[in-house]
């Protein structure tokens, strides 16, 4: 098996073991899109409102007019994941609390993990054509699928894995000398459409992708690319005009959440100019910021010079230019951080473009310690709880660590075997896809870089535990989502008192699906 098979092996065994569908955990984005699924099979509606009797009354990503209840979200993320709905649901049954987790598994796979993986077969093949070794090719994908948190959001009913694809594929398409023809215009168009479709700030990269195309001497190929992408905007504009009015109508003028629909009612749609301080944080915000995580694409720019060579400078330009634009979009979004999560999750959709470089990246000591560092904090903190709320500095070592410390990981198939087991193997997993990318020599700096992440992490963990209320913030995710009994009152430490509101919220949740699978049967 070659280095590239075995790395993208790794990352397919994960994603078949990993079950991110906690116990009373409604994750808002994940079940938002399940409830639109649910809808449609059941009932031929996009409207939600039956379906929040079984997640509970405090589901914050809906929309709402005149007392009917949609989802918040773009529809081209259901649209892709409704085969696994309907998969799921010969097995799973109709709707109801035991049904959630195989649907919303069976729908993540759909819509997230197999988008990521038809990416990532393509980018390494077209690494490989222009002129990448197998060796490249390998720690591309060592890079992008476990170095970055596409590693997150591949395993997560989320939509940003699916725009990620959309908009690399149709660069290749677009810009890559041996891709598409006339048949690879339309198909490009249908790629971009697809991602607005599924995003609504998508139109911004993917406008760079299609201006970035035209040429004076084919006017017609524009022509194309805006016909593979106009049965998507139809789609879209009968969305928007059957649930909110009309065809110009977002689901983010409707939000149902007070604090969400003044976000919306600024800038366009919350959206405003981009900010210098906003852009810092987005880089390097100690809890989410995009080069805590993932050093390695600092490396990126010394790919630039070969792949102008390979692909031309027009390819260059865009793949430069799209992930700039998405960077700068978001650095205009006060709610750049995106809530629990880990890392900036608007920010996934750049990180093929930032990723593909590293193919032509001299593979040296110090990319072998970024790798390290980037794949501990990445996968650590994903493996532990991917919802990580925005208080923890160096989430991996403040708050997935002592988790995982204590035997608590995200739910996994090898719970049915053991629980240690089920904390032992992913990691195990994810140390063979390291071995498989660095020769023996490279190793050493390999572990470095691991120890510093951890490092970094175990002073961040000794900071966070003299906040109180951070420290109460971990034992609630241990005692709830994890169902760690006493995990709760041993954090806040002997004698101090949990707030009442505190306990109303976890009596409720306790109330709440999933089942508590697998930590209590």
């Amino acid at each position: 098996m070659t280095r590239s098979r075995l790395v993208l092996a790794a990352w397919l065994m994960l994603a078949l073991l990993l079950v991110p569908v906690f116990p009373h955990f409604i994750s808002p984005n994940e079940f938002s899109r399940w409830a639109v699924a649910a809808a449609v099979v059941e009932q031929r509606t996009i409207e939600v409102s039956t379906l929040l009797p079984i997640l509970g009354s405090r589901l914050e990503d809906l929309s709402e007019v005149d007392g009917r209840i949609y989802s918040n979200k773009a529809p081209g993320g259901v649209l892709v994941a409704l085969p696994g709905y309907l998969a799921a649901r010969v097995i799973a049954g109709p709707p109801s609390a035991s049904s959630l987790r195989p649907v919303v598994y069976a729908m993540r796979w759909a819509g997230s993990t197999l988008p990521l993986l038809v990416l990532a077969v393509v980018m390494v093949r077209l690494a490989r054509r222009s002129g990448a070794s197998e060796d490249a090719g390998a720690f591309l994908l060592l890079s992008m699928l476990f170095g970055t948190i596409c590693f997150t959001y591949g395993l997560l009913l989320f939509s940003h894995a699916l725009i990620a694809a959309a908009l690399f594929l149709a660069w290749v398409l677009l810009y890559t000398r041996k891709a598409g023809g006339v048949g690879g215009d339309y198909a490009a168009g249908a790629l971009v459409g697809l991602a607005v479709l599924s995003e609504y700030p998508a139109a911004v990269p993917a406008a760079v992708l299609v201006l970035g195309s035209f040429r004076r001497h084919d006017p017609s190929r524009l022509v194309r690319i805006l016909l593979g992408g106009a049965p998507f905007a139809i789609m879209l504009a009968a969305y928007n005009t059957a649930a909110f009015g009309g065809p110009f109508h977002l689901s983010s003028g409707y939000e149902r959440a007070g604090e969400f629909r003044e976000l919306a009612g600024s800038g366009l749609f919350g959206i405003g100019l981009p900010s210098p301080a906003i852009l810092l944080r987005l880089l390097f915000d100690p809890s989410k910021g995009l080069l805590l995580f993932s050093p390695l694409l600092l490396l990126a720019p010394m790919g630039w010079k070969p792949l102008r060579a390979a692909l031309g400078r027009r390819a260059l330009f865009t793949l430069v230019a799209a992930p700039l634009s998405i960077l700068l979009l978001y650095s205009g979004y006060p709610n750049w951080h995106g809530g629990w999560t880990v890392g900036p999750r608007y920010l996934v959709a750049a990180l093929p473009f930032l990723c593909f470089p590293l193919a032509f990246v001299w593979r040296g000591r110090l990319a072998a310690c970024l790798a390290g560092y980037s794949v501990t904090a990445v996968v650590v903190t994903s493996l532990v709880f991917p919802f990580v709320p925005p208080a923890f500095p160096f989430p991996w070592g403040s708050f997935a660590f002592p988790l995982m410390r204590d035997g608590l990981i995200t739910p996994n198939a090898l719970h049915f075997v053991s629980s240690g087991l089920a904390v032992i193997v992913p990691v195990l997993v994810v140390m063979i896809a390291l071995v498989a990318v660095f020769r023996s020599r490279e190793l050493l700096f390999v572990a470095a870089g691991i120890l510093f992440a951890m490092a970094i992490g175990h002073v961040a963990e000794r900071h966070v535990d003299r906040s109180i209320g951070v420290r109460i913030q971990r034992g609630y995710v241990a005692e709830v989502y994890f169902l760690d009994r006493g995990a709760l009152p041993e954090s806040a430490g002997p004698g101090v008192p949990l707030p009442a509101r505190l306990i109303e919220r976890l009596r409720y949740e306790m109330t709440l699906p999933p089942t508590s699978w697998p930590f209590e049967d």
